[in-house]
């Protein structure tokens, strides 16, 4: 396939081996290394890292861009830098591909400059909404620093609550990295930067493979992911998905995503929650596991979405890959020495059959927001020979500019402009299909919050694991874009799943760490919306640990524990209503609601709960029940020494819910002053009896 990209040179031909402690000398090209290392929960903190692995390339530094698990305390002495890209989570812990590092870094076998050889840089991603704002990347610093190690640029940090997201942050930081870099390691004389409009060829790619099945003649190291003991599988196309969905035409195919450490679940109902003429769809998915998997409050599944045929046949369309979309592929390394590792590696293909249309159905993210890097890449593949195309690739590089944030945030975020049709508006441009692992993002597994728990974890027969899920489907409006109607990648997916079909999803432990242990303290859990997930699953999983353990007797089992739950109105999006109304007749569960659009009603709430039988006619939201209960909140959470759960939307109610529970602890404190209370509230997160999970 022709290309237009520019000549260039390759990343071996930029960058070779060598190592160099950087510093004002200029450093040869041939010794200058940058390993940027991520810690990343959701994927976001990784695609910072490849923009970064991106500019240290192009400043003659030889890159490696991995996950801070696979490296060791000894790797960090060998780079000239070291670029950090690290996301907080949970209660301000760091990621799972980063616990075991961090663990290593707190060894107190460490000496205090152990690491004075190194020279680092970093930015973390955080959630303003949470008390402990973008703490795991702050920890990192300080024990970087602590270690020894120098730090060449004043750390950099995102918020998920600007309204730019954390991309806002970043894209500023990343204009003063690049000048400290070339002030801190300056290149040698007569060496420039590789320009921005120079194409750098990866080190992973995609090649056709021969017609025979096996691997052709290539160069570098070759990664064969189509055959297996002389195996093939059948190519997932459109033609092979023939179920059809009233809204979305044909669904994605049934095939099982390859996922390593993945759990096979089959869909035992997909059930709509939320009242018929509701704005929204809230739907619980019931899934049974075909492998055991003991899970507790707070544990969370990740559901790995896949992009509908037609999409996918549009983008073959309009990249004219119709001829060859089905036919088999191979991963290629270009590398002399391998660097980073397979893009691909987080799938097991051992017996897939690779090709285009499959990529494009179960790994590329055609449907999302692209991000500014994505059109860095584009404008490699538009060339000047016409006016069309001349503009075109001058309409790219002004969206890659990370001085102009109004001219991306107008083009992409405000009307949620998606890939798919950022590519039908830039019609001179055909991506090369060898490099679609590169310019196209990947899917990201989506977490939710399970929502079962204690006897609800097993089967009728209770052979089997079950593990349910309550998903809002995401449709927004788009003010710009009304043709195509938008969707959340995922839960668009998940709408399109029928009973009886088998999924791929993953399953953590989450951050919220409930133990039998409580059972001795009341818990008050706040959940709006469907933040209500994990407090049903720890509603349920107390239960079932009162039961078991004889804690207490059978009707106030669930005794002094409160929900406190929030909606819209009791009739359209009241969750799980008929199974409090139980837990409170049969278990002593003390359930306060608040409607945020009341309908006049006799029997507001649950019945048999505090809130008791009156008329709802005014808004309250979550935080007002807590002001009208401050009596009992104050008895739960300072007489009776009990813990407090925050799930459900970021933004300001996690924010008015602390600010509420301070109110209390100063109406009902003994002359406990204003910032008493809100020191209060911190030693409870500190020691545990305050816990929050936002999304």
């Amino acid at each position: 396939m022709q290309s237009t990209a520019k000549a260039g040179p390759s990343h071996e031909s930029v960058v070779t081996n060598g190592n160099g402690n950087g510093g004002a000398k200029s450093t040869p090209p041939t010794q200058r290394t940058a390993l940027i290392l991520y810690g990343s929960e959701t994927g976001n903190a990784a695609d910072l890292a490849a923009e970064l692995a991106s500019l240290t390339t192009r400043l003659h530094f030889r890159t490696t861009c991995q996950d801070l698990d696979s490296v060791s305390l000894r790797d960090l002495l060998k780079p000239t830098l070291i670029i950090f890209v690290v996301s907080t989570t949970g209660q301000g812990e760091f990621p799972q591909n980063a616990r075991l590092f961090w663990r290593r870094l707190c060894s107190s076998a460490l000496k205090a400059a152990s690491l004075r050889k190194v020279r680092f840089v970093s930015f973390g991603l955080g959630d303003s909404s949470y008390p402990r704002y973008n703490v795991a990347h702050r920890m990192l610093c300080a024990r970087m620093l602590q270690l020894g190690a120098g730090e060449v640029f004043e750390r950099g940090e995102g918020n998920e609550q600007h309204p730019e997201g954390h991309s806002a942050g970043f894209r500023e930081w990343i204009v003063g990295l690049r000048e400290k870099i070339m002030q801190s390691f300056p290149l040698a004389e007569g060496v420039t930067p590789i320009a921005d409009d120079v194409f750098l060829e990866p080190e992973w790619k995609l090649e056709l493979a021969t017609t025979d099945g096996t691997n052709g003649v290539m160069e570098g190291n070759v990664l064969p992911l189509r055959v297996a003991n002389g195996h093939k599988s059948e190519p997932s196309s459109a033609a092979f998905s023939s179920k059809l969905d009233g809204t979305t035409g044909v669904v994605p195919n049934e095939d099982i995503l390859p996922v390593k450490g993945a759990f096979t679940a089959r869909l035992l109902s997909n059930k709509r929650l939320t009242a018929p003429d509701h704005f929204q769809d809230v739907r619980l998915l019931d899934l049974q596991l075909e492998e055991p998997y003991d899970y507790y409050p707070g544990a969370v599944a990740v559901v790995y979405p896949k992009n509908f045929p037609a999409d996918v046949q549009d983008f073959i369309d309009l990249m004219k890959w119709q001829n060859f979309a089905d036919k088999p592929l191979n991963v290629i390394s270009t590398a002399s020495k391998q660097l980073s590792p397979s893009p691909l590696r987080h799938l097991d293909l051992t017996h897939t059959h690779l090709t285009l249309r499959w990529l494009l159905e179960n790994v590329l993210d055609i449907m999302s927001i692209p991000r500014r890097s994505f059109f860095a890449s584009l404008a490699h593949f538009v060339g000047t020979a016409t006016e069309d195309e001349a503009y075109q690739r001058e309409r790219l590089l002004e969206l890659a500019n990370p001085e102009l944030i109004d001219e991306l945030w107008d083009y992409t975020t405000r009307p949620k402009r998606t890939i798919l049709e950022v590519m039908m508006d830039f019609t001179m441009l055909k991506i090369p299909f060898e490099y679609v692992l590169t310019v196209l993002p990947m899917i990201k597994g989506r977490q939710f919050s399970i929502a079962s728990g204690g006897a609800q974890r097993l089967d009728e027969g209770g052979s089997s694991m079950r593990v349910e899920l309550l998903v809002a489907i995401a449709d927004p409006p788009s003010p710009i874009i009304k043709y195509r109607r938008r969707y959340g990648v995922c839960t668009r997916y998940i709408s399109s799943l029928q009973p009886g079909q088998q999924i791929t999803i993953g399953l953590q432990p989450g951050y919220l760490d409930v133990k039998a242990e409580e059972m001795s303290v009341p818990i008050l859990m706040i959940g709006p919306g469907t933040g209500v997930a994990p407090m049903r699953s720890m509603i349920h999983q107390r239960l079932a640990w009162a039961r078991s353990m004889g804690l207490r007797t059978a009707g106030k089992r669930l005794e002094g524990d409160v929900l406190l739950f929030g909606c819209r109105s009791e009739s359209a999006d009241y969750f799980f209503k008929d199974e409090w109304h139980d837990l409170v007749e049969r278990e002593g569960l003390t359930v306060w609601t608040a409607f945020s659009r009341p309908q006049t009603s006799t029997n507001a709430g649950v019945a048999g709960a505090t809130d008791g039988d009156r008329t709802a006619t005014r808004k309250q939201y979550v935080q007002d029940k807590i002001h009208e209960h401050a009596s009992r909140v104050h008895e739960m959470l300072v007489k009776q020494n009990g813990k407090v759960y925050v799930c459900g939307s970021s933004g300001n109610m996690p924010k008015s819910v602390r600010e509420a529970i301070a109110d209390v602890f100063v109406e009902c404190g003994a002359s406990m002053a204003r910032e008493q209370a809100e020191a209060y509230v911190d030693v409870m997160e500190r020691d545990g009896r305050y816990k929050q999970e936002t999304w």
